[in-house]
């Protein structure tokens, strides 16, 4: 007899050991789930892949297009407060209850389906369903949807979709994409359907590989990054213009800039000549936690965890021309010696520290791999408390590595 989920806590544990048999070789079971569950998609979706700033360019389009009155869904992935946050209409996040409303009909669905088809859905399809399930009975107009890792073969592909959106590419999930930025534009361009248009903000030497790979599917590809000028920022806007007009944005950070530019485009690919007041209003009013987060006046939160975010990080911090302290840790499938090597363009001294994890690295690691001053502190609570207290106001703590560790000391940090 099939039982019914009596507290979060239990959805969660099983939500999170739910675990694909085989490697992803094509999208038939998503496709076939959705098909089962009956569930319809009658709104228009975004869809949007990339290495770094699938996350603010989501938000900046959110914001905007729900300032014009759309009910805006959001699909997103990781989360930095609550696993809520991947599942939001406007500003409202799934409940408990409703996930747990949702996740009843689909542990049924997927036993039956474990027992028809000897296989089992994930925790990634099981969390796309229960927000297309979510989303329909909700009614939105547009949903922004994200990719979980790649493109092609990810779950969130196998939807029609209305705009494609790649932010940029960088190496990051090596091992599952490939080891050339081409061969991970693949991956990510595998997103893009026939007669779909595309916004990018990829690198200029990457173009030539976007417009040979659509050639076929007859896209047009809206390039923001000739259109941007005069980006500069301080520790609470970053300033641009974008096709000639002056913008500013409290996500801070010279790549927010090209960020925003992909969301104004892509809210107006929806909504033509929306009235610039309603987006200068949701550029300066978005929340976006974790990343660039000033906690403090003098403490930056940034989940950058891998080298094309660290990159765009640092290059960010050179420009504030102050001490910068740096609290990290990194997974051990990461790539940590060049993170850390990058990071030495900025640090005036390290302090070195780990998480709760299985895939934790060893921190004595991480300092062996650097010219510069460092300490090891394994707990992360004692490492942040001692850090505040030993260095001077006037000098900057960045606490980077990964999502998991930042969201740990966010929170820790807010309850202090």
């Amino acid at each position: 007899m099939f039982k019914l989920f009596n507290s979060i806590d239990e959805v969660f544990d099983y939500l999170y050991n739910q675990r694909k048999k085989n490697k992803r070789e094509n999208l038939d079971r998503i496709a076939n789930c959705y098909k089962l569950l009956g569930i319809k998609s009658n709104y228009k979706i975004i869809h949007i892949a990339g290495t770094n700033g699938k996350g603010s360019i989501s938000e900046g389009i959110k914001t905007i297009l729900s300032n014009c009155n759309l009910h805006v869904g959001i699909f997103t992935s990781p989360y930095v407060i609550s696993f809520n946050e991947r599942i939001r209409i406007n500003d409202r996040m799934i409940s408990d209850s409703e996930i747990m409303h949702y996740m009843n009909i689909l542990k049924k669905f997927n036993d039956e389906y474990t027992l028809k088809y000897d296989d089992n859905i994930p925790f990634f399809e099981l969390t796309l369903l229960m927000a297309l399930m979510y989303f329909e009975d909700r009614k939105i107009d547009v949903l922004v949807l994200e990719c979980g890792l790649g493109g092609r073969l990810d779950a969130t592909n196998f939807l029609k979709t209305d705009l494609a959106i790649i932010s940029n590419i960088g190496f990051d999930h090596m091992q599952q994409l490939g080891n050339t930025l081409e061969e991970i534009a693949y991956h990510k361009l595998g997103i893009v359907k026939n007669n779909e248009d595309l916004i990018t903000a990829v690198d200029e030497s990457l173009l030539p590989y976007f417009k040979d790979n659509l050639k076929d599917t007859k896209s047009n590809i809206i390039w923001v990054n000739d259109k941007i000028k005069d980006v500069h920022f301080d520790l609470k806007n970053t300033y641009f213009k974008y096709k000639g007009l002056n913008y500013k944005t409290n996500l801070i950070g010279l790549y927010q800039a090209y960020n925003m530019s992909i969301a104004i485009e892509a809210s107006n690919y929806i909504i033509n000549n929306i009235n610039k007041d309603i987006i200068d209003y949701s550029l300066n009013n978005i929340f976006w936690p974790g990343r660039f987060e000033i906690i403090n006046d003098n403490i930056i939160l940034d989940g950058a965890h891998n080298i094309h975010a660290i990159k765009a990080l640092c290059n960010t911090l050179k420009e504030l021309n102050k001490k910068i302290n740096i609290i990290y840790t990194s997974l051990k499938d990461k790539d940590y010696k060049s993170v850390i090597s990058e990071l030495d363009n900025i640090a005036n001294k390290y302090y070195f520290t780990t998480i709760n994890d299985l895939r934790k690295e060893d921190p004595n690691i991480f300092k062996s791999l650097t010219y510069k001053e460092s300490i090891v502190i394994d707990n992360p609570f004692e490492c942040v408390d001692y850090v505040i207290n030993n260095i001077n106001k006037d000098e900057i703590i960045l606490i980077t590595g990964s999502l998991h560790f930042i969201s740990i000391i966010r929170e820790y940090l807010k309850n202090k």
